[in-house]
């Protein structure tokens, strides 16, 4: 996993709960590496999930619940590092379309040894889709947080159903997925 993800978990605690809480949650998990994270650099998967388990043990939350506020927490940031590529979206539907030929195809090229998610998405009407979303880390929870602010971000809605998940023995997790426009939810 690359650094930045460690750097912005770090962010999200701090934010939520403050340094000693952070400094609290470092000295209470064991870790393979030694050191600060630093952004650029490749660290076990292992250590990010060891942090993520101290911090839901000490703050009393569900692993998926924990999961998706980070990722609602990361969207933002995450896009704030590619806003040209992000800006040429108008709405969450065609940011997803273009989200494995695209965005990940650049994140590969930027940092050779990034193990992406694979997200296949399929037509399914003019307002849904099918997304498929595949990867050895099952953070199917982190990926809706991050669909959730990316909905936001462009003032609009998503329902997804799930169809089909990882942590069920599926070999990928499956999501129907329906966007409206907030206004269009308000009226």
């Amino acid at each position: 996993m690359k650094g930045v993800i460690f750097k912005q978990f770090e962010a999200f605690i701090v934010e939520r709960f403050g340094d000693q809480v952070f400094e609290q949650i470092l000295d209470r998990t064991t870790l393979e590496t030694q050191g600060p994270f630093v952004g650029p650099a490749t660290y076990p998967d292992s250590d990010l999930f060891a942090l993520v388990a101290t911090a839901i043990e000490m703050a009393g939350l569900e692993l998926d619940a924990a999961l998706f506020a980070f990722g609602d927490f990361l969207y933002e940031r995450l896009a704030a590092s590619i806003p040209g590529i992000v800006a040429a979206h108008s709405d969450v539907r065609s940011l997803l379309l273009a989200l494995d030929r695209v965005i990940h195809v650049e994140v590969r090229k930027l940092m050779t040894d990034a193990e992406t998610p694979r997200i296949a998405c399929e037509e399914t009407g003019p307002d849904s889709l099918r997304v498929t979303y595949r990867s050895s880390r099952k953070l199917c929870p982190l990926f809706l947080g991050l669909l959730n602010a990316a909905a936001r971000s462009f003032g609009q809605r998503v329902q997804h159903d799930e169809l089909a998940c990882m942590h069920r023995g599926a070999d990928a997790c499956v999501f129907e997925l329906r966007f409206s426009s907030a206004a269009a939810i308000a009226a």
